[in-house]
């Protein structure tokens, strides 16, 4: 995959990779340069300090993420949402102890305003998917919740990076049993829960 990246790309792939399984203070620099067998200041080139980095690693996410939602646009209400659920999955399988939100979240008040701002961002962007979704799904009657769409939505946004960090003392079963019991918040109608 990272072959037919250009160095910058690379250099985005590895932080947010580093980022995701160390979390932002513990990755170095140093790190994605022996990865990519090149020396720190090529780095520097691109990203003159970490924090440059660090937006470009939430920006790179964010795209990813906005990619993921164009991919399940056409699908029913439920299968949008447990898209999310699926990414979160695949950290999990990938060994991330962290997703960039949740990275972002646990150093908030560490980490440089300008990452601060760009996680906000996402943060919101995440937010505002969650809820329009819940909305859809409620008025088309696929979704049957008591709950605010917001409220809902705060719940998923918060449960999600959490359950991932828990999963790693708990293990694999511990992530499927909270991901079930998230997914049935919406109460889906015929909608058996993915796995």
């Amino acid at each position: 995959m990272l072959r037919s990246l250009t160095t910058r790309d690379k250099i985005i792939e590895l932080g947010r990779d580093f980022v995701q399984k160390l979390g932002y203070h513990a990755f170095k620099y140093q790190l994605i340069a022996k990865e990519l067998n090149i020396k720190n200041a090529a780095i520097h080139h691109y990203f003159p300090a970490k924090e440059d980095l660090g937006v470009a690693i939430i920006e790179k996410d964010q795209a990813d993420f906005q990619w993921m939602v164009r991919s399940v646009a056409d699908r029913p209400a439920f299968e949008r949402v447990s898209a999310i659920i699926e990414v979160y999955r695949t950290y999990l399988n990938e060994g991330k102890n962290l997703c960039i939100v949740g990275a972002c979240v646990s150093a908030y008040l560490e980490i440089p305003e300008k990452m601060t701002f760009a996680s906000k961002r996402y943060q919101d962007m995440i937010y505002n998917w969650l809820v329009a979704n819940f909305k859809e799904g409620l008025a088309t009657g696929e979704f049957h919740f008591t709950d605010t769409p917001e409220d809902l939505a705060a719940l998923w946004i918060a449960t999600l990076p959490g359950t991932i960090q828990v999963a790693q003392a708990r293990g694999k079963e511990y992530f499927e049993q909270t991901m079930n019991q998230l997914s049935m918040t919406v109460k889906a109608t015929n909608q058996p829960v993915a796995n």
